[in-house]
């Protein structure tokens, strides 16, 4: 019998699959109407900023702006929390189980937002450390068109250099791709957030590239929607596609959500020990009888050589 652990498969259409189950089918005003809502008017904020071209003092502008994406921010921190909380109720479960209350989830969410603001803050300021020293060489590219060829060994190894630097970016994308998961459904704190995503994702490399190429081609189809709009639409200034397209992120983003979500949940499920079952053939195998003590054996064995009374039948 083979005793090895049976490691469960982990699908990136299998995690797309159950969110767009929940966002779309079974869940749709607290998945997508609300969250959008909720993010809309920062969005709208932007289109209605001016032109940087068109002020005297671009600094208001600029100001107004950030506050914008900030007050996004924290917003998407506050719905990302509820969203992972509510696909965490219905994981495995029937169609006819609903999600838990929109209310205690954010309560729920609102609770876990300054861990998973913190570790948001903390990760992508490690990543881009590591993607700052990555790059760093090719700064020193010696770039032109009768330049290039002529310093292209030097040029190689800066390119050389670059490329090996990345792979420490992308070691820490991978094992920390699940860390603000972790922080919101399982773990207390920073650092075993940090820790049970390093141990979960090992081996899971494919998998969790999947999952990245899979959210960035969405992110970069409403790009290309937004780019038609425009040539559609000359009237149409920078600032509104940037809003448009905003608008379009904050809608599809509670479906990618759900899914890395998902595909968390089932990184626990897969890390749970299997259930060892105890086939029949234990079962029907005969006791073993107890071995007597070796006095009584010796006693035994005395008996028998002097007594003829316990004879057997057959004698």
């Amino acid at each position: 019998m083979n005793d090895r652990p049976h490691r469960l498969p982990v699908s990136t259409r299998r995690a797309f699959a159950q969110a767009f189950d929940l966002a779309v089918r079974r869940d749709p005003f607290q998945s997508l109407v609300i969250p959008w809502l909720l993010r809309a008017p920062w969005a709208l904020t932007l289109a209605l900023l001016p032109p940087l071209d068109t002020v005297d003092d671009p600094s208001a502008t600029l100001a107004l702006g950030s506050l914008a994406l900030l007050g996004d921010f924290i917003t998407w921190l506050l719905i990302s929390s509820m969203l992972r909380i509510r696909a965490q109720s219905v994981f495995n479960t029937k169609h006819s189980i609903r999600p838990a209350p929109a209310g205690d989830c954010y309560a729920r969410g609102l609770r876990r937002t300054p861990w998973l603001l913190m570790t948001e803050v903390v990760r992508n300021g490690m990543l881009g450390i590591a993607a700052y020293c990555s790059f760093l060489p090719t700064a020193y590219l010696r770039l032109g068109a009768t330049t290039f060829f002529r310093d292209l060994s030097h040029n190689f190894l800066q390119i050389a250099a670059a490329v090996t630097l990345l792979l420490p970016t992308l070691f820490l994308g991978f094992r920390l791709g699940v860390a603000t998961e972790a922080v919101v459904l399982t773990e207390r704190d920073l650092g075993s957030a940090f820790q049970r995503s390093f141990r979960m994702m090992q081996g899971r490399f494919e998998r969790w590239f999947e999952l990245v190429v899979a959210s960035g081609l969405t992110i970069l189809a409403l790009a290309m929607i937004v780019s038609v709009v425009g040539l559609l639409v000359p009237g149409l200034s920078d600032a509104g596609q940037v809003s448009l397209f905003w608008l379009l992120v904050s809608a599809a983003t509670p479906i990618i959500q759900y899914a890395w979500t998902f595909f968390y949940l089932r990184l626990v499920e897969a890390e749970e020990p299997p259930m060892i079952e105890v086939g029949p053939t234990y079962a029907q195998l005969p006791a073993t009888p107890a071995r007597p003590p070796e006095g009584e054996l010796q006693s035994h064995a005395a008996g028998g050589g002097h007594g003829h009374g316990h004879q057997s039948p057959t004698a």
